[in-house]
């Protein structure tokens, strides 16, 4: 497929892409599927992580529960036992590792205000602001998504982000950010994350839109 301009993502009626992330999920290889979460133990896995889980997802949760497979090295949240260390750790990882990238790498973002000199400050700085953000629902492993149906998926390690799917829909269509013209970037619109994902593609580049957002990192 030729790059495209990023637009509408493809249209799916919702019970068939419910079972076709089902199928992607058993596809994977690594991960069964248990029952279904009730909606009170989708509503407290929320309010306990402090995030939304968008729809198409929330309705592949309420219909299997995916658990990653013993050995297979794959990190799934535990959505009915939310407030244990592994699924705060996935919840928190893209955080964390943006905060690493502050305190080793020299990444800043531009948006934040001016640096503090004192690296504490500085580090201190950036996870207020980071606090501000509104928080991704895991998927798997490194792989996140925002709070709307046509939120990317995203791969985010430290300031490192890639687009393997332009949305949740995309995962079956294969669509990803190689589909994407550099005119058609920031890939969504998601709060913070969307630019940075510019910044970390081109923004080490010539591309002085997105240059300017930041400094530093990976």
């Amino acid at each position: 497929m030729s790059p495209v301009g990023y637009g509408p993502v493809m249209a799916h009626p919702p019970h068939d892409t419910t079972e076709g992330l089902l199928g992607w999920l058993c596809g994977r290889g690594d991960c069964d599927l248990d029952p279904g979460l009730t909606p009170d133990e989708l509503t407290r896995a929320q309010r306990v992580l402090r995030l939304t889980v968008p729809p198409r997802w929330r309705a592949v949760l309420l219909r299997a529960h995916p658990v990653a497979r013993p050995g297979s090295g794959a990190r799934y949240p535990d959505w009915r036992s939310p407030d244990r260390p592994p699924t705060r750790d996935l919840v928190e990882a893209p955080e964390r590792g943006v905060l690493f990238d502050v305190a080793e790498n020299g990444f800043w973002w531009h948006g934040w205000g001016a640096a503090p000199a004192d690296p504490d400050e500085r580090l201190s700085l950036a996870g207020a602001r980071l606090a501000e953000v509104p928080r991704l629902t895991p998927l798997v492993g490194h792989w996140y998504v925002g709070d709307s149906d046509d939120s990317p998926v995203f791969s985010i390690v430290q300031a490192d982000l890639f687009v393997p799917a332009l949305s949740l829909a995309d995962l079956l269509d294969g669509r990803g950010q190689g589909d994407v013209t550099e005119s058609g970037y920031p890939i969504g619109s998601v709060p913070f994350w969307s630019e940075l994902h510019a910044y970390s593609q081109l923004g080490h580049d010539a591309d002085q839109r997105f240059k300017q957002l930041g400094s530093g990192g990976l």
